[in-house]
């Protein structure tokens, strides 16, 4: 039941062609749209489909307040979750924010972080979580929070190519807010 944050500093991991091919894609097609929803629906559908997972979401900070909102989302409740607020600090994906850091959780109902009134008002059962803060100048503007790995366990190679699309989105983000 080991939860990795990140490679060590002296350890660099690389990613493989097909997922750089892939971060590429991401890029290009965040350069080409002039409508940050379309542009984010795409990257998030795409995503989901070359990570293998059953849902993904992105949290942004509402400023006023420090709580994070779940702005774009993928799956079968994206409809019942998209709008929901968490407070700072609240979830995995608010410790995340928090502490601009990314995270591993294998078993997130055995993780005290874990905030399970989502999956008990939708009916969803998270059962693994990637998550990725959205980093700008050295702090957390959101995260990406990716659930449940159909085939297998989520790895540091699916952390790696998250946090490199994280980085991407995260400047599509500001950039559409500035």
């Amino acid at each position: 039941m080991q939860q990795s944050d990140k490679k060590p500093a002296d350890q660099t991991v690389f990613l493989d062609e097909k997922a750089q091919d892939f971060v590429a894609s991401v890029g290009e097609s965040l350069a080409k749209q002039d409508n940050l929803d379309a542009a984010l629906s795409h990257v998030m559908d795409s995503l989901t489909a070359f990570l293998g997972v059953e849902a993904l979401s992105i949290f942004v900070v509402d400023e006023p307040d420090g709580d994070l909102v779940l702005r774009y989302a993928t799956g079968e409740v994206k409809a019942e979750v998209i709008g929901l607020r968490l407070k700072s600090g609240q979830g995995i994906v608010g410790w995340v924010v928090q502490y601009c850091e990314d995270l591993i959780v294998p078993y997130p109902g055995l993780d005290a972080r874990f905030f399970d009134e989502v999956d008990s008002h939708t009916g969803f059962s998270t059962r693994s979580i990637l998550c990725s803060p959205l980093r700008v100048d050295g702090h957390a503007i959101g995260a990406i929070e990716v659930l449940n790995k159909i085939e297998g366990t989520f790895n540091d190679d699916d952390l790696v190519l998250l946090r490199a699309v994280a980085r991407l989105v995260a400047g599509v983000i500001t950039t559409a807010t500035v």
